[in-house]
């Protein structure tokens, strides 16, 4: 566990990486050495990036994980095992912010995974992580699919506002071009999984001058719209073993405390397409029995509308944020276990 702008974060990789070894253990010894003033000497390098050369470290494909948990929880214990098998399978290192959860509201959550994402794109972690990160993907479940969103939708609406913090340009391979859904899941016929079809073509780029969004997003039932409106997905799913229908108004609530729901970075589902047509590359998982299933849709064909390569993944029979449900066996879940490795893997190739 390490601090990343103040945040407490965990940090998995499966594979033996001597360099990320070393660097955590000087961070031990720091927290020993500098115990009041912990994490002091780091975040002095945060805050000024020149300071860090960069071009020393060895590079390394990450993931950000946002956990789900309602904003009151994270599920950082259930989701380890998958966490594990994505790092072994993409040869990545994870990384897993502890965000701000309730009695904090709405915007703590997602400036801090803001601020993390921000700070590991242009190397500022550099020193504290061992390595310089080079594509990055950013995944989340339930509230930490909203997270994952959100933090496209701010960054993109920080630019194009003129309020953006300039990042350190980062030389990388072009967009992910997806071979075609039929190719990649062409073994998944043996589930009750269903395909939506991929949009035609890419977005052009997902980058803008100076900022640099995600390489790919991947989400399991997001959370994408906060607002109280009944889609017949949240009536038919209003008795969900893990949300039903009462807990959804306690988590919005809660959560806003008196924020706007339609406003966008709260609920990505109200992005304007402008907004959207810089998206990267993204994959949704979603269920039958999903109360947010209806939103997920109809993201996916927002994206898709606007130009972004992005695919929904429908399972049946299974309730709201079933990623962990792979470890006790359930044969839907780790069939998307095995191809949220595959996709990881081709997006990190």
């Amino acid at each position: 566990r390490i601090e990343i702008c103040g945040v407490s974060c965990f940090v998995l990789s499966r594979e033996p990486f001597p360099a990320l070894a070393s660097a955590l253990r000087r961070f031990r010894r720091q927290q020993e050495r500098e115990d009041v003033r912990l994490g002091t000497i780091h975040e002095a390098l945060s805050s000024h990036p020149s300071s860090v050369n960069v071009k020393g470290f060895q590079k390394r494909n990450l993931i950000l994980h946002l956990t789900g948990g309602g904003f009151f929880a994270h599920t950082i214990a259930t989701d380890l095992p998958y966490l594990l098998d994505w790092s072994a399978s993409s040869k990545s290192v994870i990384v897993i912010p502890e965000y701000a959860l309730f009695p904090h509201k709405f915007p703590d959550a997602i400036t801090e995974v803001v601020q993390i994402y921000r700070a590991l794109r242009c190397g500022e972690q550099a020193t504290l992580l061992g390595f310089q990160p080079d594509r990055i993907i950013v995944s989340g479940e339930s509230v930490g699919g909203n997270l994952a969103a959100a933090l496209c939708v701010s960054m993109i609406s920080d630019y194009e506002e003129g309020q953006c913090v300039e990042l350190t340009p980062r030389k990388s391979a072009e967009m992910v071009n997806d071979l075609d859904d039929a190719s990649f899941y062409g073994q998944s016929g043996e589930t009750n999984i269903n395909t939506i079809p991929s949009g035609e073509f890419a977005s052009e780029s997902s980058r803008y001058m100076g900022l640099e969004l995600p390489d790919a997003l991947m989400l399991c039932c997001p959370a994408l719209n906060l607002s109280l409106d009944p889609t017949p997905s949240r009536i038919d799913g209003a008795n969900d073993p893990v949300l039903p229908s009462a807990l959804i108004t306690t988590i919005s609530n809660s959560y806003l405390g008196g924020s706007p729901m339609t406003n966008p970075v709260a609920s990505p589902y109200f992005a304007s397409d402008t907004i959207l047509r810089g998206f990267p590359p993204t994959l949704i998982f979603t269920s039958s029995e999903d109360p947010f299933l209806d939103d997920s849709v109809a993201f996916n064909s927002r994206l898709r509308s606007v130009g972004v390569k992005s695919s929904l993944r429908a399972v049946h029979d299974l309730p709201h944020a079933f990623w962990a449900l792979a470890t006790a066996g359930i044969p839907e879940a780790r069939q998307v276990q095995k191809e949220c490795q595959q996709w990881l893997a081709k997006n990190f190739a």
